[in-house]
């Protein structure tokens, strides 16, 4: 039986979603919960790589079980929360279809990083704190040309295993509320460190380091200029949820949860 899992989880104290050795990981720590269940190795596939530090809210997996597990969803929902450690939390399960794929089913992504615009006690390990004055609409100016398709090779980490830089955003606008301002991000796909570089480079914008002619240089012509060399920190970054088509039935980001039974 194939099922997928909404994941929830404090990215503070692991390195990253994927397994890698002599490191504390997600999906490492998914799969010893599964091997202590079922007595058996079970994979977990996630729609994508958080970075170390890098939060998640709505994180969308999927494993196979044996047929003949005893436990209906609900139960193996708390019996994998009972399992798993306290900074990982199953929101949910659901069956899906046999040729769903966490990764390649999925249609977009969506991010949201925050920031606060003083120091911070209680919140540092989940916002950027910074204290120099932004110019809102230089910010707000910036980020409205990131919608459509874009060669993103500028604000990205080089990889070996990707084909190419090129994403479709959706959606990018911010909310400012007091001292606190969040980027939500929506796209088909991101390449990796992707939304930290943005973020970095927009706040450069609002600050006057970063000119908005040099910022358009980095979003239309990647091959002429060096990469983004800043980078927000991983600590404010949020993967809000993970969009699939209908027929999955799977969650909408940010809708009330109805758990299965």
């Amino acid at each position: 039986m194939k099922v997928a899992l909404l994941i929830e989880y404090d990215g503070s104290d692991f390195a990253g979603w994927q397994i890698q050795e002599n490191a504390r990981t997600v999906q490492g720590e998914m799969e010893k919960a599964f091997r202590q269940l079922y007595s058996a190795e079970i994979a977990v596939h996630g729609a994508g790589r958080t970075d170390t530090g890098v939060h998640a809210r709505g994180m969308v997996a999927h494993v196979e079980l044996p047929d003949e597990s005893p436990m209906t969803l609900f139960k193996l929902v708390v019996a994998i929360n009972s399992t798993t450690p306290h900074d990982i939390v199953i929101r949910d399960l659901r069956p899906v279809q046999k040729d769903f794929h966490a990764r390649h089913s999925a249609l977009a992504r969506q991010y949201r990083y925050s920031i606060k615009r003083e120091r911070t006690a209680l919140d540092r390990n989940y916002v950027w704190a910074i204290r120099r004055d932004l110019d809102r609409s230089a910010v707000e100016r910036v980020t409205a040309l990131l919608l459509g398709e874009h060669d993103f090779t500028s604000f990205s980490k080089r990889s070996n295993d990707v084909e190419h830089y090129r994403c479709i955003v959706e959606e990018a606008l911010w909310d400012f509320d007091g001292t606190n301002l969040a980027m939500t991000i929506r796209a088909n796909r991101f390449v990796r460190g992707m939304v930290r570089a943005l973020v970095g480079a927009i706040i450069q914008v609002g600050q006057g380091i970063l000119s908005e002619e040099q910022f358009e240089l980095l979003l239309h012509r990647p091959e002429d200029i060096a990469r983004a060399k800043y980078m927000a920190p991983a600590h404010g970054l949020v993967l809000e949820g993970v969009s699939y088509p209908d027929r999955f039935g799977l969650w909408k980001i940010h809708e009330p949860l109805q758990f299965s039974k």
